[in-house]
């Protein structure tokens, strides 16, 4: 690995995991930037009313964000809320086809994989409020991470200061920063 190149860390897993209450005080840990969710901004998603090619549209701008990031920032790295995974599986269950190849997981260095929470928040883009059916659906986020051989940490649920001490130990030991 050379010197320059910037690492890329992707907070996935089901929806109400955790993962946009993780990445803020994650990302002040290592002083690195970050990317926003981005189906958060889009008026279609929020509406209800999105299209594969919306969803193929969240991919090209997430990657486009996390590039320019990449090669504006000084810092080691950036992490991202979320990535093609969760676009995947969205678009797979709703329109039975994948928005990302299996190439787009080599880019990221690094997987946190949040276990859902049980008590459920809800959120204008959340759609499965029962926990079993989250841990159904976080389950089939490890294969997928299993069967691409993408690294990943599994991060239990805990209070917020242990799971962002607990990604920081295991983010430092496996990436050396």
């Amino acid at each position: 690995m050379t010197n320059n190149k910037k690492f890329r860390i992707v907070i996935t897993g089901v929806e109400n995991s955790g993962k946009s209450t993780l990445i803020g005080p994650l990302a002040e840990k290592f002083n690195w930037p970050f990317v926003l969710e981005l189906c958060r901004e889009n008026t279609d998603v929020l509406n209800g009313t999105e299209t594969f090619e919306t969803l193929q549209d969240l991919h090209r701008l997430e990657e486009k964000r996390c590039k320019e990031l990449t090669e504006t920032t000084s810092a080691k790295g950036i992490f991202c809320d979320t990535a093609g995974i969760v676009l995947d599986f969205w678009s797979e269950s709703v329109f039975g086809k994948r928005v990302t190849t299996e190439t787009s997981s080599k880019k990221i260095d690094l997987y946190l994989l949040c276990e859902t929470i049980e008590k459920w928040e809800e959120d204008p883009i959340r759609l499965l409020p029962n926990h079993k059916d989250r841990i159904e659906k976080n389950n089939e986020f490890r294969t997928r991470l299993d069967q691409e051989k993408a690294p990943y940490i599994y991060i239990p649920v805990m209070p917020l200061k242990e799971r962002v001490e607990f990604a920081e130990q295991k983010i430092k030991e496996i990436l050396h920063v």
